[in-house]
C-alpha cells in the first residue's frame, strides 16, 4: 500500500517559483515568531530595571550620583569634574569666569571622565588659552583604592593634548579644603606650593592667576630669586636663610641668660654687701656700748676713789679732833 502511494506522487514534481514562495513563507513566519519572543524580554528585563529602581529608591539614586573623586582642568579657566563610583561625571563645576565661558553649552553628565576631559580640551573656547608658555595642568583628587587608575586615564589624555599638559594627584582632603576655599583642586594645591615660600600669597590672587603665572613663582624662589617670607623648609637657600636667623636667635638667648645671671649675681653680692655693713653697724654698736659701760665703770670707780677720798678726809677730821681733845684732858690732870 505505501508503495502504490509512493509511486503515485513519484511523478509529482513543484516548478522552481513554488518552491521559492514557499520557502519565503516559512522564513517570513520564523522571523516573525523570532520577535514575538525577544519583545517580552526586552519587556521583562525593563521591568526588572523599573522594579529596581523603585526597590534602592534614594539609596541607589546616591549611589549613582554621589561624587567620590575629582579631576579638574586648570589653565586660566578652572573647572573640575566630580565623578561617582564607576568614574562617570555628575558634576562639572567652574571656578571663575573663563572656565563658565569653557563649560557653556557642554553637555558632560554621565560621560566617561577621559571623554569628558577631551572634550574640553579640545573645545575652541580652551584653545583661546593655550598660548605659548601657557600650562594645562589635569590634577586628579581619589582615594587610594581608585588614584591609580584614574592617573592613568589622565596621564593618556594628557600625552595626546600637549601645550605643556601635565598630570598630578592629590588626596582628597586637599580636594574638601579646595572646595572650602573656592578653588579647583589643580589650582589650590598649586597655591600649597606658593605659600610655602611666599607666604604674602592670598587664596583670591591665585583665582586671578594662571597655572603658567603660579608655576613661575614657585621657580622663581626655587632658583633665589623671589621675594616674600618664607614659611616652609624647602631647598638648601632656604635652610641657610634660616640658619644664621636661627643662631641669631640663639645667641641672643644666651645674651639675655647671661645678663639675667650676672644680674642675679650682682643682687647677690649687693645683699652680701649690705649684710656685712649691717653687720659692721651691729658691731660698732657694740663696741661703742662697751666703751659706753668702760665709761660708766671708769666713772664709778672715779666715784668710790672720791668717796674713799672723803672717808679718809672725814677719818682724818675725826681723828685731829679726838687728838685735841685727850691733850686738854691730860692736861688739867697734870696740873
Amino acid at each position: 500500500m505505501a508503495n502504490k502511494i509512493y509511486d503515485a506522487f513519484e511523478h509529482v514534481t513543484a516548478d522552481n517559483r513554488l518552491k521559492q514562495s514557499t520557502m519565503q513563507y516559512l522564513s517570513d513566519r520564523r522571523q516573525k515568531h523570532t520577535r514575538h519572543v525577544r519583545y517580552p524580554v526586552r519587556a521583562v528585563f525593563a521591568a526588572a530595571c523599573m522594579i529596581a529602581v523603585l526597590l534602592l529608591g534614594a539609596n541607589g539614586y546616591s549611589w549613582f550620583f554621589a561624587p567620590v573623586s575629582y579631576v579638574s582642568i586648570d589653565v586660566n579657566p578652572s573647572v573640575e569634574l566630580a565623578l561617582n563610583k564607576i568614574d562617570r561625571v555628575v558634576a562639572a563645576t567652574a571656578y571663575n569666569e573663563q572656565g563658565e565661558e569653557l563649560l557653556q553649552g557642554m553637555s558632560l553628565r554621565g560621560k566617561k571622565y577621559t571623554q569628558a576631559i577631551d572634550l574640553i580640551a579640545e573645545s575652541d573656547v580652551l584653545r583661546q588659552y593655550l598660548n605659548p608658555g601657557e600650562e594645562l595642568v589635569l590634577t586628579v583628587a581619589a582615594d587610594a583604592s581608585k588614584e591609580r587608575s584614574l592617573k592613568a586615564g589622565v596621564d593618556q589624555c594628557s600625552s595626546h593634548i600637549g601645550h605643556g599638559c601635565r598630570s598630578v594627584s592629590v588626596d582628597l582632603d586637599t580636594a574638601s579644603s579646595a572646595h572650602g576655599n573656592g578653588l579647583s583642586v589643580g589650582k589650590y594645591f598649586a597655591y600649597l606650593q606658593l605659600v610655602q615660600y611666599d607666604d604674602s600669597v592670598t587664596v583670591d590672587e591665585c583665582k586671578n592667576m594662571s597655572m603658567a603665572q603660579i608655576h613661575g613663582k614657585i621657580l622663581a624662589h626655587e632658583h633665589g630669586g623671589g621675594h616674600g617670607n618664607s614659611s616652609g623648609h624647602h631647598g638648601e637657600s632656604v635652610e641657610q636663610e634660616q640658619m644664621p636667623e636661627a643662631a641669631a636667635e640663639s645667641s641672643t638667648d644666651a645674651e639675655a641668660g647671661a645678663a639675667e645671671s650676672d644680674s642675679t649675681q650682682r643682687e647677690s653680692d649687693s645683699t652680701r654687701q649690705e649684710s656685712g655693713s649691717t653687720q659692721q653697724e651691729s658691731d660698732s654698736t657694740q663696741r661703742e656700748s662697751g666703751s659706753t659701760q668702760q665709761e660708766s665703770d671708769s666713772t664709778q670707780r672715779e666715784s668710790g676713789s672720791t668717796q674713799q677720798e672723803n672717808d679718809s678726809t672725814q677719818w682724818e677730821e675725826e681723828w685731829q679732833e679726838t687728838g685735841s681733845s685727850g691733850h686738854h684732858g691730860c692736861h688739867g690732870v697734870h696740873e
